[in-house]
């Protein structure tokens, strides 16, 4: 993804955003949430050290995490957890979280290969807790 002033700008926005909104966790040095306090099936909005803003999915085979910055023109993008999907309000380009952070669908009018999938974030449970590794 080539970084243009506006990406910049709107990556900024997005985290400042995220820290203002919801129950957004603040990632201390390694760890992001205790294992049992996130339910099997839910999601948890937190946010990373350089103030990018992750979404962790748990499922009842373990924990994983994406950037939630659209990589077509840096959008936030929203999980529809009826849809599964991350969609990113921008230009509606959507993204599968249960296949690798896999394009959907393409910005309006676009084909899914004209944008790169999700970054993962990587995850492990170790100690009770979901921790950056």
């Amino acid at each position: 993804m080539k970084i243009t002033r506006r990406v910049a700008l709107r990556m900024t926005l997005a985290g400042i955003a995220a820290s203002l909104v919801g129950t957004t966790a603040q990632a201390s040095p390694n760890r992001i949430i205790r294992l049992k306090k996130i339910k099997v099936g839910a999601t948890f909005p937190f946010q990373l050290a350089n103030g990018a803003p992750a979404l962790l999915f748990r499922t009842k085979t373990g924990v994983f995490a994406y950037q939630t910055i659209c990589t077509h023109q840096g959008g936030l993008t929203k999980y529809f957890s009826a849809k599964k999907l991350l969609i990113c309000p921008i230009h509606n380009a959507s993204f599968n979280p249960f296949k690798k952070g896999a394009v959907v669908a393409g910005p309006t009018g676009q084909s899914p290969e004209s944008i790169s999938k999700l970054p993962t974030v990587k995850v492990a449970v170790k100690s009770g807790w979901v921790v950056l590794v």
